[in-house]
C-alpha cells in the first residue's frame, strides 16, 4: 500500500511535471485551469492590512473536518502565518503574533480535494492577485500547508501576483501573463481563456464580469470567502458553458 507521504509526493511530481505540459488542445467538462484570487477569497486579512511580513509559521489541524474526539488521529502542520509584535531573541513564535493569516475552512476543503481527488489530477491550478504586497502574499503560499510536506505553492503551476510592471489592478493583465506562461513554444499551444475557471471575492471591483466580458473567462464571485458550495457551482457553470 502506498503510504500518505508517497501519495504527497506523487502530487507533488505531478504538478512539477504540469509546469513543463499544462495543456492539450482538447475540449473537456472540466477546466483546463482554475484560478484563484488569494486575498478574501483563499485567505484573511488581505496582505495590505498587515503591518508586517507574516513569517512565523502557526501549527493546528490541517483538516478543517477534524474529529475533536480523537485528537491521535488529528494531523497537525502550518495553518496560517503570523506577523511577530517585535523581533526579539527567542520571541519570534507563535506566542508572539499580532496579525494571523489563515485559510477560509472553504477554501482549505477546496485545495484538499484538489490535492487529494485523482480527477482533478490533469487540472493546472494557478494564481491571479492583485495584492499590494507581493511578498508577503508568497510568504503565505510557501508557508501554510495544504496537507503533510505540501504547501499551496507546490500545488501552484503559474502565479501572477502583484500590480507592477505589466500587471496592473485589473485582472486582465494578470490572466494575459497566465496565458502565456502556459505556452509550450512560439507558437505552441496553450491553454484558451475559455478553458479556465475563476474564483474572485470581488468585494473591490467586480473581477469576475470584466474577465467574462473581456476574454469569456467563466468566473464566481466569492464575496465571503471561498465555499465548497461555490465550488462546485463554478464547476457546474463551467460544464454547461462548454
Amino acid at each position: 500500500r502506498t503510504s500518505f507521504h508517497q501519495q504527497v509526493l506523487q502530487i507533488k511530481q505531478i504538478r512539477m511535471m504540469k509546469n513543463d505540459s499544462t495543456n492539450e488542445c482538447t475540449t473537456r467538462h472540466l477546466p483546463t485551469m482554475i484560478v484563484f484570487d488569494l486575498d478574501d477569497c483563499l485567505w484573511t486579512p488581505e496582505m495590505h492590512e498587515l503591518s508586517g511580513p507574516p513569517t512565523v509559521p502557526i501549527e493546528g489541524p490541517l483538516d478543517p473536518d477534524y474529529d475533536k474526539n480523537n485528537p491521535m488521529k488529528i494531523v497537525l502542520g502550518t495553518i496560517g502565518m503570523g506577523v511577530p509584535r517585535h523581533r526579539r531573541r527567542g520571541y519570534n513564535d507563535e506566542d508572539n503574533v499580532t496579525e494571523v493569516v489563515t485559510l477560509y475552512d472553504g477554501a482549505r476543503r477546496v485545495l484538499r480535494e484538489l490535492a487529494t481527488n485523482p480527477t482533478y489530477g490533469d487540472v493546472v491550478i494557478a494564481v491571479a492577485s492583485s495584492s499590494l504586497e507581493p511578498s508577503y502574499s508568497w510568504l503565505c503560499l510557501k508557508g501554510i500547508d495544504v496537507l503533510p510536506d505540501l504547501t499551496m505553492a507546490d500545488m501552484i503551476s503559474h502565479a501572477q501576483i502583484g500590480r507592477e510592471g505589466v500587471l496592473t489592478s485589473r485582472k486582465t493583465t494578470h490572466f494575459c501573463e497566465l496565458q502565456k506562461a502556459t505556452r509550450k513554444g512560439n507558437g505552441g499551444c496553450y491553454v484558451p481563456y475559455t478553458e479556465m475557471l475563476f474564483f474572485d471575492d470581488c468585494n473591490w471591483s467586480d473581477h469576475v464580469g470584466d474577465l467574462e466580458s473581456a476574454l469569456g473567462v467563466t468566473g464566481v464571485r466569492t464575496p465571503n470567502g471561498l465555499t465548497m458550495e461555490e465550488f462546485h457551482a463554478g464547476l457546474e457553470l463551467y460544464s454547461r458553458r462548454t
